[in-house]
């Protein structure tokens, strides 16, 4: 990973635009969306441009940059034809330490623009880090593809109950079981059909039941993956098993690629066979959903361990 994923919030933030053309004006407008106070720098803005600085949302100097217009601006974005002039903008930012992304030169841009899915409260964000923007709008229509219309709606369902959840179950793993449940049963299938009512008499019964359900301990389980060095190797039921685990344990001959498939806040730990059987035990006894991966290119280890399995 070259870039950090990261979301801003950019109500009220100020923010420079220095450029007229074609793209600056789609920053523009990805900006307004976000709630930034703009300023829009650009001697002869195209018709694009100004027809959204006709607008009166965004400021305008119509003019040249020049360095001191970064002064008092959080972020700088510029879009040029001439690279030149882009890179008296980087300059001028970095001067004064300021982020700056620059359309279509990767190697000028501290910031990189993802292809963008906006569902309301579910963003998806797809970035090859300014290598290939094509593919990533490729990738971008895949995931429109199948990602439900109302899934912003139901991660808005689902926040006017967090407060609910979080008072009734203490227990974070309990929590946590009752929201994979929540995004995979009947509840978030009412809110994808558009019937939010029959969503909240659901949700409200499911939070009665497990409140019942986890005055005492959790139960714990456990799942064994016998994996080769081959992420596409990997099965639906292996991913699902993946990411809902408390907690991996593997003996370090696994590939990396493998593991990160787990929730980042799996704990991932590396034992020996001979502490796997006790360890699987008590964690499991502890109420946690263990996973074991083995790695099946090495019979010599694997074959008694699946035997124990079995």
């Amino acid at each position: 990973m070259q870039a950090f994923p990261l979301f801003i919030k950019l109500k009220d933030r100020p923010v420079l635009l220095v450029g007229g053309n074609d793209a600056a004006a789609a920053k523009l407008r990805l900006l307004l969306s976000a709630g930034a106070r703009c300023t829009v720098v650009a001697a002869v803005p195209g018709s694009e441009m100004q027809a959204l600085l006709a607008q009166g949302q965004a400021a305008w100097c119509a003019r040249a940059f020049v360095p001191t217009d970064v002064d008092g601006h959080q972020l700088v974005f510029s879009a040029h034809d001439d690279e030149a002039d882009d890179l008296a903008v980087v300059t001028a930012a970095k001067d004064r330490g300021v982020l700056v992304n620059v359309v279509d030169r990767p190697a000028l841009t501290d910031l990189v623009m993802p292809a963008v899915v906006d569902r309301g409260e579910v963003v998806v964000a797809i970035s090859t880090q300014g290598a290939a923007p094509v593919l990533a709008r490729k990738v971008r229509a895949l995931v429109e593809s199948v990602l439900p219309q109302r899934i912003g709606r139901l991660a808005a369902f689902a926040g006017r109950f967090r407060s609910a959840v979080h008072s009734r179950l203490q227990d974070g793993v309990a929590r946590r079981r009752f929201w994979e449940d929540f995004f995979e049963g009947p509840v978030a299938s009412a809110v994808l059909a558009g019937d939010e009512r029959r969503a909240a008499r659901e949700v409200i019964a499911a939070i009665n039941r497990r409140q019942l359900d986890h005055q005492g301990p959790l139960g714990g389980e456990s799942h064994t993956i016998f994996v080769t060095g081959d992420a596409e190797a990997l099965t639906l039921r292996d991913l699902r098993m993946l990411r809902q685990a408390d907690i991996l344990l593997h003996d370090g001959e696994v590939a990396a690629e493998i593991i990160d498939f787990a929730r980042r806040d799996c704990r991932r730990v590396q034992v020996s066979e001979t502490q796997l059987e006790g360890r699987r035990a008590e964690e499991a006894a502890a109420g946690q959903r263990v996973v074991v991966l083995i790695n099946a290119d090495r019979p010599a280890a694997v074959t008694p361990l699946r035997a124990a399995v079995e």
